[in-house]
């Protein structure tokens, strides 16, 4: 038996991610650990599928204590195995390399980058991570950067489908969101106008958990626009939330529309400025990145790499709580996550990011759009929810039946935009006629008590 060591994988993502990859990484709060019954075992000299230059070959003699007869000896070009996975589900991957020194490769999947293989010299090596597959046929590879890498095999493993408690509060796996005892956490929330009216903020919750739901998501402001929501501000509407058993969604809404990158890292900066009382809360405190930043409509590699560096940079000064992402378009253009999705929750190395759509005229104009919206995000299992949605939006009507129904059907969480404090033509959102929720409008009263499908009907507190 081989003394093989094993470390995590580093995972450097390109701009495109096949439509059936959500990349988790070892060591790094896997939830669903725990490896079921599928596993498969495929040796690279087996397999013998790499490109034949005339460099690379099937070798036995420069390394020793490789399995099987052989290895793949990766000189340049590239080199692959296929496999085949019964079911969709969450997978673990692991490759196993040696060199004579130090070599950086490329890892795929698919027809997708799948990030850097680092190979240490000297020894073999096990890389592990785990990722989301559809069902049936992929091929996993590595193409040369350095080359002159030896490739021993390739094992595949299904994931158990039943995520463990976990100790660092909310996290997903498998395209759902769970709190930290492992209980499987949908949505059902009010978004609430904190920053523009915070003496009503501690009333609002209340009224709002009094009537049901089991989240809010809270408007805060990062001094770019409105006047800064401090850390005593945030403190306390955590604390008011974590009373009454709401998971709190905090949302920096200053950037809303603009596309300038420096927008996004001031909202970075407001919070990693607090990552210590957010991780004090990582029970029920998720991060909303940015609301609605980046309005201009096809830029989808901007909005991809943007929010792929924002979730770096948070990971890297240590927030460990759910994270969540609007989409671009004022947080309406759905093609733009469904396409990318994948490829900004895989800059994740906890795994733990989350999209947010808000359905208005455009993604929630009707039945059809909703449900094509809404089936299509869960096909690429990614965790989503509709973060905000209304049934009316500049003279243009939303289907809010279709997207409670949708969500109901498919277990996808939805928060109804917005408890009081809307002016203009936009008056008609509110969902309480005054702050302690004596009185809903017509809105507010659907969003609560719509049969079957309401908050009443559907919302389950964490924990």
């Amino acid at each position: 038996m081989r003394n093989k060591y094993t470390h995590a994988l580093t995972f450097t993502a390109g701009a495109a991610v096949l439509a059936s990859m959500m990349f988790t990484f070892p060591g790094q709060s896997v939830n669903a650990a725990e490896t079921s019954s599928y596993h498969q075992i495929i040796e690279f000299e087996d397999a013998n599928h790499f490109e034949a230059n005339g460099n690379n070959r099937i070798e036995s003699s420069q390394f020793a204590d490789y399995s099987g007869s052989g290895y793949l000896y990766l000189v340049s070009g590239w080199g692959e195995v296929n496999f085949s996975v019964p079911q969709a589900g969450e997978y673990k991957i692991t490759i196993a390399s040696n060199a004579d020194t130090y070599k950086e490769n490329y890892l795929y999947l698919d027809h997708d980058s799948a990030g850097t293989l680092t190979t240490a010299g000297n020894g073999w090596q096990e890389d592990v991570y785990t990722c989301y597959l559809s069902e049936g046929s992929h091929k996993f590879g590595v193409s040369t950067g350095w080359g002159y890498t030896a490739l021993d095999y390739v094992v595949v493993e299904s994931v158990s489908d039943s995520p463990s408690p976990s100790a660092n509060g909310m996290y997903i796996s498998n395209g759902r969101l769970y709190d930290a005892d492992g209980k499987e956490f949908v949505m059902r929330g009010i978004n609430i106008a904190h920053a523009w009216y915070p003496d009503y903020t501690q009333t609002s919750i209340n009224a709002i958990a009094d009537l049901g739901a089991n989240c809010v998501r809270v408007v805060l402001a990062d001094g770019t626009q409105w006047n800064k929501t401090s850390r005593s501000e945030v403190e306390n509407i955590i604390s008011w939330c974590e009373a009454r058993g709401l998971v709190c969604i905090l949302e920096v809404h200053d950037h809303t529309g603009y596309d300038d990158v420096s927008r996004l890292n001031t909202a970075v900066s407001y919070w990693t400025d607090m990552a210590d009382l957010l991780n004090a809360h990582k029970n029920y405190v998720i991060v909303n990145i940015a609301n609605e930043w980046l309005g201009t409509w096809n830029n989808s590699s901007t909005w991809t790499s943007s929010y792929q560096s924002a979730i770096r940079s948070l990971r890297n000064a240590g927030i460990g709580n759910v994270l969540m992402v609007d989409t671009s378009g004022y947080g309406q253009e759905t093609s733009t996550c469904i396409n990318n999705c994948q490829s900004v929750v895989s800059a994740d190395n906890t795994g733990n990011t989350m999209i947010s759509i808000h359905m208005y005229s455009v993604a929630g104009k009707d039945a059809a759009t909703v449900e094509n919206n809404i089936d299509s995000m869960v096909s690429k299992g990614v965790c989503f929810c509709i973060g905000e949605f209304g049934n009316w939006q500049n003279g243009g009507d939303v289907d809010e039946t279709a997207i409670m129904r949708r969500c109901t059907d498919k277990n996808v969480g939805y928060l109804a935009w917005s408890w009081k404090g809307n002016s203009g033509i936009d008056t008609s959102l509110d969902i309480a006629n005054d702050w302690a929720g004596s009185s809903l409008t017509d809105w507010g009263s659907y969003v609560f008590y719509a049969d079957g499908i309401g908050i009443r009907a559907t919302s389950r507190l964490a924990y």
